[in-house]
């Protein structure tokens, strides 16, 4: 499985590639492993497609502090 660090820098580099569209590109994916049987791949992209839409919100978290 892969560890946080890696599913930020995969979604980074989705990010880099698609824009906006880089959560639909991982949750594409996500469907492909899900239909080749691989749910593990499927659950790392789902991850990687939560993490997308995560870096691309305009919301700051709720405990976050401006400095």
């Amino acid at each position: 499985m892969m560890i946080s660090a890696d599913v930020y820098r995969t979604a980074t580099l989705m990010i880099g590639e698609y824009g906006e569209f880089a959560p639909a590109g991982a949750f594409i994916k996500a469907d492909q492993l899900r239909d080749a049987g691989d749910s593990a791949g499927r659950e790392v992209w789902l991850r990687i497609a939560r993490a997308a839409e995560e870096l691309l919100s305009e919301d700051r978290p709720q405990d976050s502090v401006l400095h």
